[in-house]
């Protein structure tokens, strides 16, 4: 997978030395030129170097030459003219490794300097950029619902695969189209993104299948908040709050739980269990959960089963100096084979699964009942591992999209310039070793998105989520009263 370093190191200085002025130019702001060759090829290597020791997940890139990509990189931040380019070719390099938490991020004030959108939020559907959102004074030029199929007279689809998708680093090809389209302030990407104060010219099909062309300017993130008559926007949902509970009729309680970054978290379940406790069925929405702290997503588990629950096995790998010494050896000498996987990067430390043990929480603050969780594309890391616990639960069941597909431990790198990176160094499978990072953890139940989603009036993967429930809560208290085990099997 990985070649030894000292070949690396020599073609290194080669191509430093051989570059003499930069090959590109383009039309921007001002460059800013504070990083000089010896930085940029510092930065480069730091990740080079971090990531041929510690990235979790070669395997999922198996096309991947990890040293030859870094020798044709060597080249190109050299010949980058300004440190926002330079960064871009950073986030393109670290994209190559395909992981949602291996990034590199860009400085915030190259980024503000450099990228803007116009007043358009994007939704993807069927790999369609869906508009869902306008400012109020785009509101009679795009429609609602419209679909942009060109950019400055380039298809989309293009658009996105030679432009965006080479700058986001993800793990699962739905968090690509989704990201792209949508786009990211905070990475510098997106199918509308570019210079700020620039324009840009869309042709859209609108809701009543006709074709338009609009020109519209890119504005920089402090104009858009400034906006004096706010967003034009279809129905959305609003999941500001970590946590809220309602009542969906007498039967069926919601609860939110959109993150498990914040301790209340925890505490305002808690003072919703007894009214919870009521209830027949009860809906988890986890779509909008981005993870946070996987101790939360835990202390909320426990009072959610009746048997103890198994959590994600991981496994990081093992660098030993000297063991890579003598691996270089394993094909001459019997002795030294058990130390091959030193010399090839591959050896791997496991650690086993963590038990969720529920009688950690006395039976009577438990709330074992018929229990859907929604899940979705934004559900992630601490929230996957939560769906990974409750996996094979026989009262669970998940409705909704495929999640993020990325969860793990970061790195943490300072880059030249002020910007950063991560590289994910921890493995994470279902405890008997199924993959999910870089396929999402797949719902039971799948709810597609479509414009609808987005603009209908209804919730229609809670409404899914609502009606199945209905029946099966109806099936259960029938089968009670006959005095027979219920339909859904509890812990």
């Amino acid at each position: 997978m990985r070649s030894p370093h000292l070949r690396l190191l020599s073609a290194l200085l080669l191509i430093f030395l051989s570059i003499q002025s930069p090959a590109q130019s383009f039309d921007q702001p001002p460059a800013q030129h504070s990083l000089n060759s010896k930085e940029k090829l510092y930065g480069l290597s730091v990740f080079w170097k971090e990531a041929s020791y510690n990235f979790a997940y070669f395997d999922q890139v198996k096309d991947l030459d990890w040293d030859a990509a870094y020798q044709q990189y060597i080249g190109e931040v050299l010949q980058t003219t300004s440190d926002y380019e330079y960064y871009r070719v950073l986030s393109r390099f670290a994209a190559l490794l395909n992981d949602g938490m291996t990034t590199v991020e860009i400085p915030a004030e190259l980024v503000r300097q450099y990228v803007a959108f116009p007043g358009i939020k994007l939704a993807e559907a069927n790999h369609q950029a869906i508009v869902t959102a306008v400012t109020k004074d785009l509101q009679q030029q795009i429609p609602l619902g419209s679909v942009i199929h060109q950019v400055d007279g380039i298809d989309s689809h293009t658009v996105l695969k030679q432009n965006v998708f080479p700058y986001i680093s993800s793990s699962t090809q739905h968090i690509r189209w989704d990201q792209g389209i949508r786009g990211n302030q905070r990475y510098g990407y997106g199918l509308l993104a570019g210079l700020p104060g620039s324009k840009v010219t869309l042709t859209l099909q609108t809701p009543d299948g006709s074709s338009k062309t609009v020109t519209v300017s890119r504005l920089t993130r402090d104009t858009l908040i400034d906006q004096p008559s706010d967003w034009h926007t279809a129905k959305g949902l609003v999941h500001a709050q970590p946590y809220s509970m309602r009542w969906l009729d007498d039967k069926l309680a919601y609860v939110a739980l959109n993150n498990f970054s914040e301790m209340a978290v925890v505490e305002q379940f808690k003072q919703s269990l007894p009214e919870l406790q009521k209830a027949k069925a009860l809906i988890l929405d986890l779509r909008f959960n981005e993870g946070g702290n996987t101790f939360i997503a835990e202390e909320i588990l426990k009072h959610l089963t009746f048997r103890d629950l198994t959590g994600a096995r991981s496994r990081m790998r093992v660098h030993n100096s000297t063991y890579k010494a003598w691996g270089k050896f394993a094909h001459q000498y019997r002795w030294a084979e058990k130390y091959d996987t030193y010399f090839q990067g591959d050896a791997w430390e496991d650690s086993e699964p963590n038990i969720l043990f529920a009688d950690e929480i006395d039976n009577k603050d438990k709330l074992v009942i018929p229990t859907v969780i929604l899940i979705s594309r934004e559900t992630a890391k601490a929230a996957e591992d939560f769906l990974v616990y409750a996996d094979g639960v026989k009262h669970f069941k998940t409705i909704g999209e495929p999640t993020f597909g990325s969860t793990g431990q970061p790195l943490l790198i300072d880059l030249p310039g002020g910007g950063s990176a991560k590289i994910c160094s921890k493995r994470e499978t279902f405890a008997d070793g199924r993959d999910f990072v870089g396929f999402g953890i797949q719902p039971n139940i799948f709810v597609k998105r479509d414009a609808d989603y987005y603009l209908s009036q209804t919730d229609i993967t809670l409404d899914k989520a609502y009606q199945w429930l209905s029946k099966e809560v109806k099936k259960e208290v029938a089968i009670m009263q006959n005095g027979s085990a219920p339909v859904l099997a509890l812990d």
